[in-house]
């Protein structure tokens, strides 16, 4: 498989940069829009845009969702981010495996570097001096 890991990993990590990115604006809107419930008053009207009536949710309500589903979309670029830089990596890792499974040299030296350490043999005939 062709994959052009360096680009695969900064492509995922600009997404996941951006899912920061979004999180930040959207408290700075949020920011914004909440200095603009000083002007909604106190009367009746409202007291109901804002609470709601007869079951229906008002502003409040809405506005909790609303972060709710901003804070979950901020998350899932940041994981989405994560999700691609870690495909990359498990890429890159099987096509190892695959590059050590059909070449029979380097096949060899990995064999050959799991072997655990083994006694060297040393002659034990004796040795007559001249």
């Amino acid at each position: 498989m062709d994959i052009d890991h360096k680009s695969m990993e900064a492509a995922g990590k600009a997404i996941h940069d951006d899912g920061g990115e979004f999180a930040r604006a959207i408290i700075q809107d949020r920011s914004n829009v909440e200095t603009l419930r000083v002007y909604l008053g106190e009367d009746e009207a409202a007291l109901i845009f804002r609470r709601g009536k007869d079951g229906h949710p008002g502003y409040d309500a809405a506005q909790k969702d609303l972060d709710t589903a901003l804070d979950n979309l901020s998350k899932s670029y940041e994981a989405i981010g994560a999700a691609v830089t870690a495909m990359s990596k498990n890429v890159k890792a099987a096509d190892w495996a695959n590059m050590v499974d059909k070449n029979a040299f380097v096949h060899g030296l990995v064999e050959f570097g799991k072997q655990q350490p083994k006694d060297i043999p040393v002659p034990t005939t004796p040795v007559e001096l001249a």
